[in-house]
């Protein structure tokens, strides 16, 4: 409700300053026939205004966090300020007759599409790519838990007896190659990786069992499962 409150008001704010700029245009002009180099200037105006409310309507973007809006809206603003001078500056160019008016609409064209352009990669981009390494970082964050956790069976394996010596090697090859398994971007990849450490769970509960006196057969299989699903998670890449 906050938002489409703010929203709302935003939207206000932008129809009393564009009401201001009209109000200014008939104040001035009149009733006059207005020139070519006239009509460029009032499009100028309008077009710094649009430029200059971008900000207050863009500033709601979801770019993650406080600390990554922060150099989008330098990024706008800078641009703001620079397209801002530019079309002043083309104004006075024009009124001082030392450029063309066909030229000083090709140089306001091509920097309005620069400014849309620096738009773009501030708003847009930015969020893409934030979001990307906040995605890989959680996927790192998971590998590095499957590690841990292959870390701490691997202790439990190690306190085997003698009997379990097959077993015991499938799983010391499988964990060490846990060690291995890199980040990927795709669901095939998570869905392994889950597999791997209901796995790893289930192998830490069946050789606290065996630990703890009571035979279990099913380590074996266990163990077997658990090398399967690492194989398969190695062959996934980027």
């Amino acid at each position: 409700m906050i938002k489409y409150q703010a929203l709302v008001f935003r939207f206000i704010l932008f129809l009393a300053g564009a009401g201001i700029v009209v109000l200014a245009f008939f104040l001035i002009n009149g009733s006059k026939e207005l020139s070519g180099s006239d009509m460029f200037i009032w499009a100028s105006i309008s077009g710094m205004y649009l430029v200059f409310f971008v900000p207050f309507f863009f500033s709601a973007v979801n770019i993650g966090n406080f600390s990554a809006k922060i150099p989008a809206i330098s990024m706008v603003w800078t641009g703001i300020l620079l397209y801002t001078a530019a079309s002043i500056t083309l104004i006075v160019l024009l009124v001082r007759n030392i450029i063309p008016l066909n030229i000083a609409i090709i140089i306001q064209a091509v920097l309005f599409f620069i400014y849309l352009i620096n738009v773009y990669f501030a708003y847009f981009a930015v969020s893409h790519v934030k979001s990307a390494a906040e995605e890989v970082e959680d996927k790192e964050f998971y590998l590095k838990k499957i590690k841990s956790k292959a870390g701490v069976v691997l202790l439990s394996v190690n306190r085997l007896s003698g009997e379990y010596e097959k077993t015991q090697k499938l799983l010391k090859q499988s964990i060490d190659d846990i060690r291995y398994i890199s980040p990927v971007n795709n669901d095939a990849g998570s869905e392994l990786e889950t597999g791997i450490l209901r796995s790893l769970d289930s192998i830490s509960e069946i050789i606290d069992a065996i630990l703890g006196g009571a035979g279990n057969p099913s380590l074996e299989n266990a163990a077997i499962a658990l090398q399967q699903l690492v194989k398969e998670r190695k062959l996934l890449r980027n």
